[in-house]
């Protein structure tokens, strides 16, 4: 996925910032409709913080606090899930789809990252 296909798919602008104006490397004004990437993240790394930035769209950000792991795994299994669309596309066979090469690939090390590729996987190929 690229960054045009992000803004015709969910109407997001991306815009590169320099790090040093804010602490956070990524963030989402929903007002704006435009996500903010910090110019530190490797350019191959841009597509998935922005996806994962994406699954916090409907999160409030003033219950951050309190739901903050189910915010952070919403967002996680918001990125897993185009990722393995997007791996998905260019197999000509579904069952050709490796999960721990795409683990590696994505730099997921997590047992929850984990269930997520192995459920998305499912559910997108039935």
């Amino acid at each position: 996925m690229t960054e045009k296909e992000i803004f015709d798919e969910f109407g997001v602008k991306i815009e590169i910032f320099e790090n040093e104006l804010y602490e956070d490397e990524a963030f989402y004004i929903p007002p704006l409709k435009t996500m903010f990437l910090s110019d530190t993240i490797a350019e191959n790394d841009r597509i998935k913080v922005a996806l994962h930035e994406l699954g916090h769209r409907g999160h409030l950000p003033h219950l951050y606090q309190v739901f903050r792991e189910e915010y952070e795994l919403e967002a996680n299994r918001t990125m897993i899930h185009y990722l393995v669309k997007e791996a998905l596309a260019t197999l000509e066979d579904a069952r050709e789809f490796n999960y721990v090469d795409f683990m590696k690939c994505h730099n997921l090390t997590t047992v929850a990252d984990e269930v997520m590729v192995m459920e998305e996987y499912r559910s997108l190929i039935e």
